[in-house]
């Protein structure tokens, strides 16, 4: 068994390895007691393994261990993998788990949760400011993960019914995404539209992608010359750039890896690879409008200038669209950072730094096909890789309210206070054609003979009938 010791302001795990005269005693030290409590965990559900456990004396970590053994490394990709685990490890394992099992009740559930709330204390991630509370956020992520595993836990027998299901979450409302809008996005393109340095046009095509496809960050970054088919301007998506710890490489069956990068520097955690998308709705083609494809090969024009003054030593050629002036990856949260530095460089008061985002563009991109579209849900859907148009429709809705409203001033105009006469507008395929210049038509005739005599022929055939 581990044992949990304190020592000055952290907290040590102390347990034996080793059996007869190779018995010893291990510390690990310098943890948080979340951390300590979670290591402890661990260690006694390594132990149960080889031994038999009755299911009465199951406790929560016990079986969270083997949740994540047996059903997580099938189930999840690398990053719901990393936060799903990571949630676990800080809140569920300290507060929950020397519980037993099926001691479990909504009650309990209801009672952690409110603890959560009003007394636990949030875990500070690496880089990011401190929070004073856990949100409601948070203890949402939290339930989804313990309702999916306790749903596994009576099929596996262990419990007969699911104490989540019925539990009570704290409010919750999804904040909104600040997106540009589209003067606002035109003002940054056209900032970064700089073929004269490679910095500036590099994030200038990844943010025409990321608008006219309707692309993701790491499918921004995912993206290859040879998925793109410059003749028919279409951009077939197929893969997402990620990192990944190499622990899980070989762990996680789910995650299809296309290819990984070779690192530049030796011992470190994760590795760079291009892997297959999430979900299989995710892969598609996109059709790029005919600037977009012309700022394409312009990039491409530049990259390869680059490998020749660079040469094979200097430039790593992996085929990346958006890639480093080295032919390096754009990882997303470096895409993020370089479209900020970009909006501050411009200045524009009328674009919150804090607020916006790379991802952001999507939300611009799904809002003007939307409108473009008059409301196409099914080809907004399979421009941007969703699962279900409801997706599109829960995180856009705002956008078609807009354009309700804006039907209603309409009916205002034409209806009520046309007197209720509607007069019909014609559509663009049966309005009158423009008039032809006749000047203009004698020199086509002229030059081509065999068009004369077309024009002729169907002149007389026309007289005769």
């Amino acid at each position: 068994m581990a044992s949990i010791v304190k020592r000055g302001k952290t907290y040590s795990i102390v347990f034996y390895e080793g059996e007869g005269k190779n018995r010893h005693q291990v510390w690990e030290s310098g943890l948080s007691y979340n951390a300590a409590k979670s290591r402890k965990a661990q260690l006694e559900y390594e132990v149960a393994q080889n031994i038999h456990v009755d299911q009465n004396d199951m406790t929560v970590s016990e079986f969270l261990y083997e949740f994540i053994e047996k059903y997580g490394e099938k189930k999840w990709v690398a990053s719901t993998y990393d936060g799903n685990v990571g949630l676990l490890e800080n809140y569920v394992h300290p507060h929950l788990g020397d519980k037993k099992l099926r001691s479990i009740r909504t009650k309990t559930v209801d009672d952690y949760y409110h603890f959560l709330l009003f007394k636990g204390e949030p875990v500070a991630n690496a880089g990011k400011p401190k929070r004073d509370k856990i949100s409601p956020s948070l203890i949402h992520d939290i339930h989804k993960v313990m309702r999916c595993a306790f749903n596994q836990a009576v099929k596996w027998e262990y419990i007969a019914k699911n104490p989540f299901l019925n539990a009570t979450l704290p409010e919750h409302k999804e904040k909104k995404r600040q997106a540009l809008t589209p003067e606002q996005l035109h003002k940054v393109l056209e900032f970064t539209d700089r073929p004269d340095i490679y910095d500036y046009y590099i994030i200038h095509c990844a943010i025409q992608l990321a608008f006219a496809c309707s692309m993701r960050g790491g499918e921004v970054g995912g993206a290859q010359w040879d998925r793109y088919d410059a003749e028919n301007q279409m951009l077939y998506i197929d893969r997402v750039i990620d990192r990944v710890d190499k622990k899980l490489m070989d762990k996680l069956t789910k995650m299809d890896i296309m290819f990984k990068f070779p690192n530049l520097y030796p011992g470190t955690r994760t590795v760079i690879v291009l892997k297959q998308p999430k979900t299989e709705g995710s892969i598609r083609n996109v059709y790029t409008p005919e600037t977009v494809s012309h700022k394409l090969m312009v990039l491409k024009r530049m990259q390869d200038k680059l490998k020749q003054e660079l040469g094979d030593d200097g430039y790593m050629d992996y085929g990346l669209m958006i890639c480093q002036a080295n032919g390096r990856p754009i990882m997303t949260e470096h895409l993020n950072k370089r479209f900020k530095d970009m909006l501050i460089a411009m200045g524009d008061p009328d674009i919150d730094v804090n607020e916006v985002v790379f991802h952001s563009i999507r939300h611009t991109s799904a809002g003007v096909k939307l409108r473009l579209s008059k409301g196409d849900l099914k080809a907004v859907q399979g421009d941007g890789g969703w699962n279900t148009p409801d997706m599109v429709t829960k995180r856009y809705a705002h956008i078609l309210d807009e354009d309700r409203r804006n039907l209603a001033t309409e009916m205002e105009a034409a209806f009520y206070q046309g007197g209720g006469s509607i007069k019909p507008t014609l559509a663009p395929e049966v309005q009158a054609p423009a008039s032809l210049d006749a000047n203009a038509l004698a020199s086509i005739l002229s030059a081509n003979p065999d068009l004369l005599i077309q024009v002729l022929q169907s002149v007389q055939s026309a007289n005769r009938s």
